[in-house]
């Protein structure tokens, strides 16, 4: 048996939530840190696919994901390297603007990825110590609604790339970044949000997610965002 810990990819791993319940609003994280993630409003959202893989469907009006900021330190980015993959299915309608995943205060601190009605993708920090910078961004477009996508996005320094594959292909993709690069978040103490902005009922996610992963200090590079997306794309042809 080769532990989880053992092979090189889950290195530095901070939460890694692959929906293997099927019921309830507790789902857990593979990852060592293994922070406690509550499903809110969780009538209907577990979804089977015709692979029999699990996943969650986010209905856009009440249901989200989160975990304590207590629970999420290493996900307190600052100056680190860090990284976020996972398989998402963004279904037309409703606002159409979709949080993944944020951990955040608008202009103030923290980290967001957030999906516009527009297909653009974008990462997003926040800074209020460095005034009049209050936010910067990368963003990659042709995310389009409708489809399975598995997304790769990494940053270090202020240099961020994303990467992209559907059911056929995979590969590198053209990200704009702010000028002078994404700047260092601001230190942030609040709870980490799936499926949902910072603010109650605000950009909340419609459509389905499978196993949402983030990496602290650590660069996911192009060749092992290929080996997770090989790996896994099998389940999503069927």
């Amino acid at each position: 048996m080769i532990h989880y810990d053992a092979l090189a990819i889950n290195r530095n791993m901070a939460l890694d939530l692959p929906f293997r319940e099927g019921v309830g609003t507790i789902t857990h994280s593979l990852a060592r840190t293994k922070p406690v993630v509550t499903i809110v409003d969780v009538g209907g959202v577990w979804t089977t696919l015709d692979s029999y893989l699990g996943c969650l469907t986010l209905n856009g009006v009440n249901d989200y994901l989160w975990a304590s900021a207590a629970d999420t330190l290493n996900l307190d980015f600052t100056s680190q390297d860090y990284s976020i993959g996972g398989w998402f299915w963004f279904t037309a309608g409703l606002a159409n603007d979709l949080t993944l995943l944020s951990r955040f205060l608008v202009s103030v601190d923290g980290w967001e990825l957030y999906h516009y009605s527009n297909q653009i993708l974008t990462l997003r920090h926040h800074h209020a110590s460095l005034v009049p910078d209050l936010r910067s961004a990368a963003y990659s477009s042709n995310w389009a609604f409708n489809k399975w996508w598995f997304m790769g996005v990494s940053r270090s320094g202020g240099n961020v790339q994303f990467w992209r594959g559907d059911i056929d292909s995979f590969g590198i993709i053209t990200t704009v970044v702010a000028p002078g690069g994404i700047l260092d978040p601001d230190p942030c103490n609040r709870n980490l949000h799936i499926g949902r902005n910072a603010a109650a009922g605000s950009n909340l996610f419609n459509g389905m997610m499978w196993r949402p992963r983030i990496w602290f200090e650590r660069y996911i590079n192009e060749a092992e965002w290929q080996q997770i997306w090989e790996r896994e794309v099998e389940w999503f042809r069927s």
